[in-house]
């Protein structure tokens, strides 16, 4: 700087020929030259500038052609600030500023910038403030990485208790909202696998809902609108996007931070678990900053400490949810232990004593009666055994069942031959109808277990006072086949029981057999083929039942 200033041709600035200056200018120049330090004098009333080469660093752009021009000029956008840092130095005080924002057009456009810094008075050779004397040291990178490391550790520790994945992204925004400098506005879009849209799960800065922060946006490259965000673009590359000119993509934009608009945004996809939802954080950028190397890796920190943090809340509900449904299952196993062995005892001590009666008896008809009734205990343990393995087939074997379109007169011909004998001895009457919806695309093991159980407990809860009439019927219902046993027995108290109709091992009556494992059966049976099973019960009356079976395998 010491040669460009010897350069300069002084006789056409405001200052005159260097030959005609005074002394104490020239001492507070060669000072200001002297120092390796960033520094600059400001002299005569229009506050002419000189620099050092450490303070043409900090200048950037109005370098060199601020050497030897007045200030104001050059300093339009931040004057007024200026004006109130001079006045009381011209009138000889000296200040001091640490980590000061400071919003210079040194690239094109106002930037957000800190500095700490000292303008003392120069005194001319009459004792006058003549001009000022500045040393300065620029502060941005410190006071930004400060604000940056604030906002990752708030992230952290806001996220670090969530247990649910939709708290710990409304943790993530509400920390990203802490820092509307760097980040002006935040939306984070969540996409389940095959969905043809993303869902917005959290967002700052702008109105959900409105065209800027829609509630879904659609995924699929060939649907994509060139308005919106293109979050399939990120989805499919796996890597971070920039979004330029929102205002023509958007139109009007809400100001945030600073009082320009955000015209550009990052879009970051999350690296979260494999089985969980695919992830994009949208991020505003600051208009007063450039998108440099430290504001990249600042959001590629975000990026990582969000997609971390999502995936520890997943991670959590998930172990959650299998220890919820450990405990579901050692509770059934217990209450498992305590029914079978109940159901199995009795059979046992029967046939243990009929052999004791047996061995007693001598050949004749009192030992083949004997016999008979051995038989009866046999099958009654056989029965529940059978039972028992129809639950766990159930649980455990559905996946490698096959469908088929079955008819349902087929299956209720072989129901109704298993259940002929009881229905007789009761006197009751079975008819079925199934004229709306003759057939149905499902596993034919299924569906005969489904409507076997719902026969027999029709027979087995009917109402002493009257025989049992049961009408089987379907029907079609969108894209399902719905199924109805409807009965006269003696109903349910649904207000009651409800909650514990469906539960392994319950029977709600201690009158008949079994281990209260048939209505659980069906239900995880119809469950796990994506339907449902609903009742309609009302005691003293009779109970419907009805299986709505979607038509697996068709499309």
């Amino acid at each position: 700087m010491g040669e460009r200033i010897r350069q300069l041709d002084w006789s056409r600035t405001l200052l005159g020929s260097v030959d005609t200056w005074p002394q104490s200018l020239l001492t507070a120049v060669n000072i200001m030259l002297g120092s390796r330090f960033p520094m600059m004098v400001h002299w005569g009333p229009e506050l002419v500038h000189f620099y050092n080469d450490g303070y043409a660093a900090i200048l950037q752009g109005k370098h060199p052609g601020a050497l030897g021009q007045p200030a104001e000029p050059w300093w339009p956008e931040m004057w007024p600030f200026l004006l109130d840092i001079f006045r009381p130095v011209l009138a000889g005080q000296t200040t001091y500023f640490e980590n000061n924002l400071v919003l210079p057009n040194r690239q094109g456009f106002v930037e957000e910038a800190y500095f700490t810094f000292s303008h003392s008075p120069i005194y001319d050779e009459r004792g006058t403030v003549s001009g000022i004397f500045v040393t300065a040291l620029e502060t941005t990178t410190t006071v930004l990485q400060q604000r940056r490391l604030a906002l990752l550790s708030h992230l952290t520790a806001q996220t670090a208790l969530a247990t649910l994945p939709a708290e710990a992204a409304q943790h993530v925004i509400a920390a990203l909202a802490t820092d509307a400098e760097d980040i002006p506005f935040a939306l984070l879009y969540a996409h389940e696998p095959s969905a043809p849209r993303a869902q917005l799960r959290a967002w700052f800065g702008l109105p959900a809902g409105e065209p800027t922060a829609p509630a879904t946006v659609l995924v699929h490259p060939d649907e994509s609108s060139p308005l919106s965000w293109p979050l399939a673009e990120v989805l499919r590359t796996g890597t971070p996007l920039l979004v330029e000119n929102l205002l023509e993509r958007f139109g009007p934009w809400p100001a945030g931070a600073w009082p320009e608009p955000p015209t550009r945004a990052l879009l970051l996809p999350l690296p979260v678990s494999t089985s969980g939802p695919s992830t994009v954080l949208i991020a505003g950028l600051s208009t007063r900053r450039p998108l440099d190397e430290a504001y990249q890796a600042f959001f590629t920190l975000v990026a990582d400490y969000a997609g971390r943090a999502l995936t520890r809340a997943a991670t959590i509900h998930e172990a959650q949810r299998l220890n919820q449904a450990l405990r579901e299952a050692n509770t059934s196993l217990d209450s498992f232990v305590q029914i079978v062995a109940h159901d199995l005892k009795g059979p046992a001590n029967n046939l243990e004593r009929l052999l004791e009666v047996y061995h007693e008896e001598v050949p004749g008809p009192s030992r083949d009666h004997i016999v008979v009734l051995l038989e009866k205990e046999v099958h009654r343990l056989a029965g529940t055994i059978q039972g028992l393995l129809q639950v766990l087939h159930t649980q455990h074997g559905a996946a490698a069942t096959t469908t088929e379109t079955v008819a349902f007169a087929d299956v209720y011909a072989t129901v109704e031959a298993e259940v002929a004998e009881l229905l007789h001895q009761q006197r009751g009457q079975l008819t079925a109808d199934f004229r709306a919806a003759p057939t149905v695309h499902y596993p034919r093991i299924y569906l005969e277990s489904i409507l076997k159980n719902l026969v027999s407990n029709a027979l087995k809860y009917r109402a002493p006072e009257r025989a049992p009439t049961i009408l089987v019927q379907s029907h079609r219902q969108e894209s399902a086949v719905v199924l109805t046993v409807a009965d006269n027995g003696r109903g349910i108290d649904l207000a009651r029981d409800r909650e514990r109709l469906f539960q392994p091992f319950t029977r709600l009556t201690a009158e008949g057999e079994g281990a209260g494992l048939g209505l659980h059966m069906i239900q995880a049976i119809v469950q796990r083929w994506g339907g449902s099973l609903e009742v309609t019960s009302t005691p003293g009356t009779g109970t419907t039942f009805a299986v709505v079976l979607p038509e697996v395998g068709l499309a």
